[in-house]
């Protein structure tokens, strides 16, 4: 088996998501349904409250939204 590194990881791992889109992950990764307009204003209230994306998530979105 070869050694990889970091290098081979895909360019999308490298980037910096922004903190939507780190809730979107977030969202994707429980498979939740997508955020209603009010659920979006109050992730844009979360954000500039200081919460972290997770956080935001935990409190707006929340498992009782979650798909299996």
């Amino acid at each position: 088996m070869i050694p990889t590194s970091d290098a081979a990881e895909p360019d999308y791992l490298a980037t910096r998501l922004t903190w939507m889109e780190q809730v979107e992950l977030h969202m994707r990764a429980h498979n939740s349904a997508p955020p209603t307009l009010y659920q979006k204003r109050r992730l844009e209230l979360a954000r500039n409250n200081g919460l972290t994306p997770w956080e935001a998530f935990e409190q707006i979105i929340g498992a009782d939204h979650v798909r299996f």
